[in-house]
């Protein structure tokens, strides 16, 4: 076996990876440019050809015909792997979809490696489906078989909060006890771990790991909340239909296609007759009809994305500024859509409220109390919202804060697990097996 291995954080937002040959240290590989990140999108344009990252949106935002997909790893463990979509007239199956990034994930890994790398250890949420351990089971055997599919033959999973640990062992000095808090596109992870350098040349670390949770949210969720309190309404959310004609009944228009609307990954299903032909029903019921046609011109000329990426945008500003006016340009009546810093904190209440409770349930499995906690690790890009920030520490009041590599510290150490995994030829046979099952046993218990 090959000692060049490499550690995939495969996002819902963002994708990162490493690569190691067993003995010098990981090293990040640029996967867009000169950039460590790559957005988790595709673009399949209708000239056939496929489009990642930055590129993929950007060709969708300036108007190219295609399709364009973002957040497929939601898609992970339901119903919908086996049903597929339509891409550019023709069915294509989403497992399909997944091998087409991950494949070019690996072009650029052995690219930066000048071999062909086979040996991977790619991230995984805690739980891919909340309350859904056959789900959850799924997920990762689909997405072995995407990563399969992409050339990789020994394939190893990773639980995302561990791999941040692990990458932040190195800028620690003395042993510490640590809570890692992963709050990424998809899920929010949480790992309470003791880290130090002492500690990285242990080959079974299953003493260290005191216990790991994890909830489905996360920053695709934090863009939904946003989107329901402060853009929907400006297309008919939350408005009223009926009325006009004699007897008709004034009620609520319905709010099925809003939800969706504001979904990274069910924007793709409202382009379809049966939607948009809801969408005219609903105009002509409005009694704010300027509103309602908004959300039809956004459905005919598939503008969902676009919408969604201003929210996104607007909540990256919301992380610096206290208001926020934004124009949607893309629409024929260019409407101002204004927000500020506390109605976005408020629509995030329910949200970070479930996320504090999964960290306490952590810090109940692990058996320790909250001012044990020494070290906070905040990982992922939505740990940059203050009120996120705030809110996970205000949890542990004498813990250190450590905020370093948010978008690419999984990917880093996933690639040091990859070490551990495949960099084994010192040792025998029988106790390699051993040290790969007592991982196995700990990081993917039921």
């Amino acid at each position: 076996m090959s000692n060049l291995s490499c550690g995939i954080d495969f996002g819902t937002t963002n994708t990162s990876a490493a690569i190691t040959n067993g003995v010098s240290e990981p090293q990040l590989i640029s996967l867009e440019n000169d950039n460590v990140t790559i957005p988790t999108a595709l673009f399949f344009a209708e000239t056939g050809h496929v489009y990642f990252g930055r590129e993929a949106m950007q060709r969708y935002m300036n108007g190219e015909k295609g399709r364009c997909m973002r957040s497929l790893k939601r898609v992970l463990g339901t119903n919908l792997m086996g049903i597929g979509t339509n891409v550019n007239g023709r069915l294509m199956k989403f497992e399909n979809i997944l091998s087409y990034f991950l494949k070019h994930v690996k072009a650029k890994i052995d690219k930066a490696a000048n071999a062909d790398i086979t040996n991977v250890v790619i991230g995984r949420p805690v739980h891919f489906r909340d309350n859904d351990s056959y789900g959850d089971i799924q997920a990762q055997n689909e997405l072995k078989r995407i990563a399969q599919a992409a050339g990789f033959k020994n394939i190893e999973f990773q639980y995302e909060p561990i791999a941040a640990a692990f990458a932040h062992e190195k800028l620690i000095n003395s042993e510490k006890l640590a809570c890692v808090v992963d709050i990424g596109g998809g899920t929010s992870d949480f790992t309470i771990i003791k880290i130090g350098k002492n500690l990285i040349n242990k080959r079974d670390r299953n003493d260290d790991i005191l216990a790991s949770t994890g909830v489905r949210i996360g920053g695709n969720d934090f863009d939904k909340d946003l989107a329901l309190k402060s853009f929907m309404p400006e297309f008919g959310f939350g408005t009223l239909g009926g009325g006009k004609m004699k007897h008709d009944k004034v009620l609520p228009l319905p709010t099925s296609i809003y939800f969706a609307l504001a979904e990274w990954s069910k924007i793709n299903t409202l382009y379809v007759p049966k939607e948009i032909n809801l969408a005219k029903k609903m105009l002509f019921a409005a009694q704010e009809p300027e509103k309602v046609k908004r959300l039809l011109e956004i459905l005919q000329n598939e503008q969902g994305h676009t919408l969604l990426s201003a929210v996104e945008q607007t909540k990256i500003a919301l992380t610096e500024k206290e208001k926020i006016n934004i124009t949607l340009n893309f629409l024929s009546d260019s409407p101002i859509i204004k927000t500020d810093k506390k109605s976005f904190e408020f629509s995030l209440q329910n949200d970070v409220k479930k996320i504090s409770d999964s960290v306490q349930e952590c810090l109940t499995q692990a058996q320790v109390k909250p001012e044990d906690i020494q070290l906070v690790i905040l990982t992922g890009g939505s740990t940059e919202i203050p009120y996120i920030q705030e809110v996970m520490c205000s949890n542990f009041p004498n813990a250190e804060l450590s905020q370093t590599n948010k978008l690419s510290s999984v990917g880093l150490g996933l690639a040091y697990d990859s070490m551990r995994y495949f960099n084994l030829n010192s040792i025998n046979t029988d106790q390699k097996d051993m040290i790969i099952n007592n991982f196995k046993d700990h990081f993917f218990r039921e």
